[in-house]
């Protein structure tokens, strides 16, 4: 049990100290995971999740999603392996793509579900219980050496009473643990850019993260006082705002606005998959077979098919042909010109750089009236922002367009909404400490000597970087923007190359297409991690030399998207291959030699990796 001197949460103003053999700070898809994964296979844990809010779920948390708001994993994706989710009814479904509240009522009732020494997860989180500050609170040592597997069934967290991190929350509460899993993501402090004029605004201003809070009283209530709505951004976020604003009944006008100076507005991928032998997109694309046509890093030892592909010229000519036919395929499918949008801009809508690079984002046209409702109902505008006043935005004039683009605009607007994406700065860390921990950080807050050691091996790691994969040399015509921050250097994208102790982890520090496989993934090798079950882990100059050339990777493959080092969307399989494959798992490729290759990877997969990894650990 943990020993405490105040349980009460919210007491005050006296310090409240527990300790706790681990605490997992977020409980969205990767704090779950995490939870589950370690109590599966150590039951016995004293384990706490931090929750900032009073629920659970992250982006799927009841107050975030709206009723339009629909996932864009589908059915047997958006799920975990240890239980499948119920699929909501025919006419809440659209090629398996469905409502966001389903995925919300499947993770409360998933952390009631599962109950370890009769606790269930649900039971070992502290709601509302802000973390202020994590800092270093003592000498650490090194955890049981992984060389043989533990021949005992007892958990090795309580062995060792050192306790390495001290978590403030609240203010006036602390917790010590000798194991620190962050899993706040990449989706929980909102980026909002200043705008000139933005004091003088009078309207009402959000983040698209309370966008689910506000909409009733923006779109469902008859408000005067609102009725022009302004959105910013050009990511899928952005579209999925612009859509349920122009699905409301309220007549009010929407604009959308996307900077030209930014990376431009998403793609969305059909969701129909383009052959019958998949139920949907996301089927067709998150398998091994296509894997084989893109240039990812995670696969160290290449198949007779990646290398075909990857490594000869003919090969990469075939993919760069496939990879070019995709995108004129999806250009008209999208059908930028249609006439039904033309008076509303929607022609601006088209994405910049080919979808193969990924340059602009991109997400799933999810719903059947998706691309025909914003084309008809949303105003859309592609000039960067002069400045706000109390009660419009003005609007640049374009570079090039129309004579009306080349001047500046003024639109009248009651609310601005800014889908403006995420900060990837830690509040937790003070900079030098995110820093060292290999998080990202404003170039300023960097320390100089070790900016110049990782520029250093990142130098070294780009030509090699593309002699593995020429492809990445002849990148499209874009519009680079220089970063204002430290990339991540994460190895395996989770842990620090200098944490020796194996002490703390961050997980969904990233960008993917499916976070249900990746949070799985990651909390499995996570586990493994922080109790000493990976053999093979690198020394700390090779794990630096590898997260270089990652960061080296994603500059090239990702273009803009990849200055962060964090940028993996379209390489989830090969990825989570990579990391069962350290662990030296095997049970999620049981389908044969053909159907591992072709076959879609669903998360019922998964459902044997706990059992096989208490096997090789003799857990």
């Amino acid at each position: 049990m943990p020993t405490t001197t105040n349980p009460d949460v919210n007491a005050a103003p006296a310090t409240a100290t527990t300790t706790h053999d681990v605490v997992i700070i977020g409980t969205g898809l990767y704090g779950i995971q995490a939870a589950r994964y370690y109590l599966d296979l150590y039951p016995d844990t004293d384990l706490v999740l931090l929750e900032s809010d009073s629920v659970v779920g992250g982006t799927w948390s009841s107050k975030r999603i709206y009723p339009s708001f629909w996932t864009q994993t589908p059915l047997k994706m958006a799920e975990f392996s240890d239980r499948p989710m119920p699929p909501p009814p025919d006419e809440d479904q659209y090629y398996g793509f469905f409502p966001a509240k389903y995925t919300t009522a499947y993770l409360e009732s998933y952390i009631d579900d599962h109950t370890y020494a009769g606790r269930s997860i649900r039971d070992r989180i502290l709601f509302n219980a802000a973390v202020d500050s994590i800092t270093r609170a003592a000498q650490h040592q090194h955890p049981r050496q992984p060389q043989e597997p533990s021949s005992s069934s007892s958990n090795p967290a309580t062995a060792r009473s050192i306790h390495q991190w001290k978590i403030t929350y609240n203010t006036h509460h602390a917790i010590h643990t000798s194991k620190l899993i962050d899993a706040t993501g990449m989706t929980s402090q909102p980026c909002i850019p200043y705008l000139p004029g933005s004091s003088d605004f009078l309207g009402k201003t959000l983040h698209h993260k309370s966008f689910g809070q506000e909409q009733q009283s923006l779109l469902l209530q008859e408000d005067s006082s609102v009725q022009n709505i302004c959105i910013l951004g050009g990511a899928k976020s952005a579209a999925d705002v612009a859509y349920a604003c122009a699905k409301a009944p309220s007549g009010r006008k929407i604009h959308w606005v996307i900077r030209e100076e930014g990376n431009g507005p998403s793609a969305f991928f059909a969701a129909p998959a383009m052959s019958a032998r998949y139920a949907n997109s996301n089927e067709g694309f998150y398998n091994r077979f296509l894997a084989s046509f893109l240039p990812n890093k995670f696969e160290k030892r290449w198949g007779w098919l990646k290398w075909l592909l990857q490594g000869t010229a003919p090969g990469r000519w075939y993919v760069k042909r496939l990879w070019d036919g995709f995108d004129q395929g999806l250009r008209g499918f999208l059908d930028y010109q249609r006439e039904e949008g033309k008076a509303m801009g929607f022609a601006k809508l088209e994405y910049d750089t080919p979808i193969f690079w990924q340059n602009d984002s991109s997400g799933v046209s999810n719903q059947p009236d998706f691309l025909s409702t914003i084309a008809k109902n949303v105003h859309i505008y592609r000039q960067d922002i002069s400045h706000l006043s109390k009660d419009s935005i003005t609007l640049k004039p374009r570079s090039s367009g129309t004579p009306q683009e080349k001047k500046s605009l003024t639109i009248p607007i009651d609310v601005l909404v800014y889908c403006t994406g995420w900060s990837a700065k830690s509040t937790l860390f003070p900079p030098h400490e995110a820093s060292d921990l290999g998080l990202s950080v404003p170039l300023e807050d960097a320390n100089p000597q070790t900016q110049a050691h990782w520029q250093r091996l990142e130098t070294a790691a780009d030509p090699v970087i593309l002699s593995r994969f020429p492809t990445l040399k002849h990148p499209p015509a874009y519009r680079k923007i220089e970063p204002r921050d430290t990339p991540f250097r994460l190895y395996q994208a989770m842990v620090p190359p200098a944490d020796e102790a194996h002490s703390i982890v961050f997980l969904g520090r990233m960008v993917v297409g499916n976070n249900f496989r990746t949070a799985e993934a990651q909390a499995l090798w996570a586990v493994a991690y922080l109790e000493g079950g990976i053999r093979d882990l690198p020394t700390r100059t090779q794990m630096e030399i590898e997260v270089a050339e990652t960061v080296a990777w994603d500059r090239r493959r990702y273009l803009n998207k990849g200055e962060l080092g964090s940028w993996f969307y379209f390489d989830v399989v090969d990825y989570a291959d990579a990391l069962f494959e350290q662990l030296e798992l095997s049970s999620h490729r049981q389908k044969g030699l053909i159907g591992n290759l072709v076959e879609p990877c669903f998360a019922a997969d998964l459902e044997s990796m706990v059992d096989e990894y208490k096997l090789k650990q003799r857990l």
